[in-house]
């Protein structure tokens, strides 16, 4: 009886066994085989992008390669190929231009300058390196969004206000190729903000968050004031850094940890 009973308990184990391994074994096979997919997607849609840039990037060397070898001091002429270029940008980067609010207003900005009845070689050459520059953008946020995917990032961002009240959003989850303004509008309310052309790289500078908004004075000799200012932190020098570039132009890395700081200025000669 013992034997018997032993044998039926054996028995019983090893099926149970070997139904797990296969559960488990279905469930791996359909993981890699979900991943497989989204991997294949994501090359069908690499090589998709980069026909596009360049495709892109030709039409721009070639108009580039027209302005350098034009003699006239009037470029007018050249005007109506720069604006077959924009259509194309905008025809080819048309999903992120509706999505995303500060690259949209960018080409918006370019489309107002170029514009004109009368353009000089100084002023074509400005709208040229706007428009490679644009272009870049679109194309970087275009391979982030499809490297997001099938990977997310997260990070840190703190709200110093400057009266002793942080506001911490940590682990916060984010899709590759995200901008410190992307962040700062997932985790808080973007009031106002100013977009500055002569601005470079970025052209946003933060005016309000959350209700607490920048004030300033000015008088002949001195000005002073509160604004919004961005920081990252630096991992090998353990300590906060300024930002350099606007926040529309920093890309996040995983683990990163950003700060926004209302803080006072003062300035007299």
């Amino acid at each position: 009886m013992f034997a018997i009973i032993g044998t039926l308990v054996w028995a019983v184990s090893i099926s149970s066994l070997a139904a797990y391994f296969y559960v488990q074994n279905t469930a791996y096979t359909r993981q890699i085989a979900e991943n497989q997919q989204s991997l294949n997607k994501m090359s069908s849609t690499y090589d998709e992008s980069m026909s596009k840039y360049n495709a892109l990037q030709t039409e721009y060397s070639t108009l580039y390669f027209t302005y350098s070898n034009n003699q006239d001091v009037n470029f007018t002429s050249l005007i109506v190929s720069f604006s077959e270029l924009m259509n194309n940008l905008k025809g080819n980067y048309s999903s992120i231009l509706a999505d995303q609010k500060d690259l949209n207003e960018t080409c918006c900005r370019l489309e107002e300058a170029y514009q004109k009845s009368n353009v000089t070689r100084e002023g074509f050459e400005g709208l040229l390196n706007e428009y490679y520059e644009l272009f870049n953008l679109l194309a970087i946020r275009e391979l982030s969004m499809t490297v997001s995917e099938t990977v997310t990032l997260t990070v840190n961002i703190c709200i110093d206000y400057g009266n002793e009240t942080e506001e911490w959003h940590n682990e916060t989850k984010v899709c590759a190729g995200y901008s410190l303004f992307q962040l700062t509008q997932s985790v808080a309310t973007i009031d106002e903000y100013d977009y500055s052309p002569l601005m470079k790289p970025g052209h946003i500078l933060l005016k309000s968050i959350n209700g607490e908004k920048e004030s300033y004075h000015f008088e002949e000799g001195y000005s002073e004031g509160y604004s919004w200012i961005w920081y990252y932190w630096d991992e090998n020098k353990q300590n906060w850094n300024w930002g350099p570039v606007g926040c529309d132009a920093w890309v996040l890395k995983d683990g990163g940890i950003y700060k926004w700081s209302f803080e006072y200025w003062c300035w007299s000669p």
